[in-house]
């Protein structure tokens, strides 16, 4: 499998208020080629109202001498992962969540919290309170409370239960 992000134009600013920040593209273009049972192309757009790169649109194009694209066929690949692992791959770089929490090592650790919350949740995580908790090495179970604790801080919006917010 090959894995490609291309930046589109535009950047947005992830982090808390008056917090550390990141800085990742207003849209890019996954493209996963040399895969089974398609190549995919998936673009993603900044969506302020939920505060992630959120999907547009995807294309799925059969491999030579493999079988045509069918909703069964898409529904078995992995994709949201995919694009996820792509994600902080590209932009996260080789060292990961522990790159991002030394780099804001002198930070509030309540604000590097929220960031590395609202950064999984802009980055497709689909848990990103989870993430919150296994970037510091800690038992995923950690995550809603360190999450609630930065969201009393007001580091973070208001949500409503199980559903994450980052806008």
């Amino acid at each position: 499998m090959h894995i490609v992000v291309t930046p589109g134009r535009g950047r947005i600013t992830i982090g808390p208020p008056a917090g550390p920040t990141e800085t990742i593209p207003a849209s890019v273009t996954v493209t996963v080629t040399d895969s089974f049972p398609y190549d995919v192309e998936a673009r993603l757009e900044w969506s302020p109202t939920v505060g992630k790169l959120a999907v547009r649109k995807v294309c799925c194009t059969a491999v030579p001498g493999g079988d045509d694209v069918s909703p069964t066929g898409i529904a078995r690949m992995a994709l949201r992962d995919t694009i996820q692992v792509a994600l902080e791959t590209e932009y996260l770089g080789g060292t990961g969540w522990s790159g991002l929490l030394d780099k804001h090592r002198d930070r509030d650790p309540l604000a590097v919290d929220a960031l590395i919350y609202l950064l999984a949740l802009a980055l497709q995580s689909p848990k990103p309170t989870a993430t919150v908790a296994l970037a510091r090495g800690l038992s995923a179970a950690s995550g809603p409370k360190r999450v609630l604790a930065a969201r009393k801080a007001g580091l973070l919006p208001e949500t409503e239960p199980g559903k994450p917010a980052g806008a």
